[in-house]
């Protein structure tokens, strides 16, 4: 849906223009028609702009009204006209429109045409459309469209928070556009045309019952969150002809148990029958799902790899990884088990934030970097080990970590860590204890956020010699 800011700048926009601009040239049969260039044909408009359904009167003219049926051509003055377009946000926000047939003659609709029409039930497209135009249909009640066979591209949020439950994208499609079908919650079915080539950003998101997709041989681009929390999924194949897939474009897929990646594709594979998406060139991990083991071969969990993986409750995650990525684990509230191996040096923002099961996090010696709440509200996390090699963590990190009870540091000199803005805000810091090697007292006794601790306790050999490197646990 458009932001809400959007209506006020139309609002303005319309009080600013010059009332002759916006006035139709004549009017006949209840429909208002505006001449086009050529002389010979008519656009259809609007009588009076109507924003908002459901604050808005009905329309009075009977043409915009119930069943509508826009004739191929339209007589004024005595000259007969053809009606080739339907002009921008002509029906948009109209409470009363049922049902509507557009004439073959129509070739273009304009964008937000029939938007926010939630009593449309019908449309009947012309055969000769070659575009779907931005925020067409957004918020339309109808359950079933039939797409023109000669449909090139399906623009912005066409179909958007829209009433379908089934849809088919005939072969014609090449390219399906931001927020496409996004918010068609009862979408059960996608029959995806031969020719589709890109699937644009957040296409299909949050269409909550749709199970099962297949993509075509013919796709090369799958855009940032397509597929973001469509939480029926249960297994998708990416085509070997795919060499774009955008961060988090199967997050929030709850019942994803298959993600797999075709044989002969050059940028990305599932090597090992891992069960994910891994950036071939780079060793990055990209897309994983609850039933995703982590090679040995990989480098790095990318961006928003397993995040909102509901079912994911342990990880193992193997010593070749440097790098955990932004998001990597978010929201995975079932992880109860955390290893991060003594090869990575960073850690991302909010990599683990929202991982409600945690109890126990340890750090090794490796990390140099905890990103930006990395951990925030983890609140069942009770112990938190951090390697000595931490350099640098940044704002909110550990923030809200209500049920901490013990932080164990194996970092020398807190004074040379660069802290962002409230690291351990929201840690009862009167009962969580501060384990820090000996004889360091002095310094985490004055160096700011580590002296908030009120029981600092020193330990001699808090590590024990482990052979990887890291803290064992106790």
């Amino acid at each position: 849906m458009k932001h809400p800011f959007y209506y006020l700048i139309l609002v303005l926009i319309m009080v600013l223009i010059p009332k002759s601009t916006m006035a139709y040239d004549f009017k006949e049969g209840g429909l208002c028609y505006n001449f086009n260039e050529d002389g010979k044909s008519v656009t259809m408009t609007y009588e009076h702009l109507i924003l908002f359904a459901y604050d808005a009167p009905a329309p009075k003219e009977k043409g915009y009204i119930g069943n509508v049926s826009i004739p191929e051509t339209v007589k004024h003055n005595g000259k007969t006209y053809k009606v080739t377009a339907i002009d921008r946000g002509t029906f948009m926000g109209n409470s009363e429109l049922k049902k509507v047939v557009i004439p073959k003659s129509v070739k273009t609709i304009g964008k937000e045409a029939f938007m926010n029409c939630y009593s449309l039930k019908e449309v009947i497209l012309p055969p000769d459309l070659t575009e779907m135009s931005d925020y067409m249909f957004t918020d339309c009640g109808f359950e079933t469209i039939v797409i023109p066979a000669k449909v090139k591209s399906i623009g912005e949020s066409v179909f958007g928070n829209s009433s379908l439950k089934s849809i088919v994208i005939p072969n014609s499609v090449k390219k399906i556009g931001k927020s496409a079908f996004s918010g068609c919650r009862w979408m059960k079915t996608v029959t995806m045309g031969n020719s589709v080539e890109s699937i644009g950003e957040a296409a299909f998101s949050i269409c909550s019952d749709l199970k099962n997709i297949k993509l075509p041989a013919s796709l090369k681009e799958i855009g940032p969150k397509a597929f973001y929390e469509c939480g029926s999924i249960e297994d998708v194949v990416i085509p070997a002809s795919v060499n774009t897939i955008g961060a988090g474009a199967f997050n929030n897929c709850h019942k994803l148990k298959s993600l797999k990646v075709e044989k002969g594709n050059k940028k990305y594979d599932s090597r090992d029958n891992c069960n994910a998406i891994i950036e071939t060139a780079t060793g990055t991990l990209l897309a994983g799902c609850d039933g995703s083991a982590i090679p040995s071969s990989v480098t790095a969990i990318g961006t928003e790899a397993f995040a909102g993986c509901y079912g994911l409750k342990d990880v193992n995650i193997p010593s070749s990884v440097t790098q955990i990525g932004n998001l990597a684990f978010f929201y995975c509230k079932n992880l109860k088990e955390l290893k991060i191996p003594n090869s990575v040096e960073r850690i991302g923002e909010r990599a683990f934030c929202g991982c409600d099961s945690l109890e126990y996090v340890e750090i090794c010696d490796s990390v140099k970097y905890i990103g930006y709440g990395a951990f925030l509200h983890d609140d069942h996390i009770k112990i938190v080990l951090l390697g000595s090699g931490v350099k640098a963590i940044d704002s909110w990190a550990f923030k809200g970590l209500d049920a901490l009870e013990a932080l164990v540091s194996r970092i020398k000199d807190v004074s040379k860590v660069k802290m962002g803005k409230e690291v351990f805000d929201e840690i009862d810091k009167s009962k969580c204890g501060l384990t820090i090697p000996n004889r360091t007292s002095d310094i985490y006794r004055s160096t700011p956020q580590w002296n908030e601790f009120k029981r600092i306790i020193m330990q001699k050999d808090m590590i024990n010699n482990p052979p990887s490197g890291c803290i064992k646990k106790r």
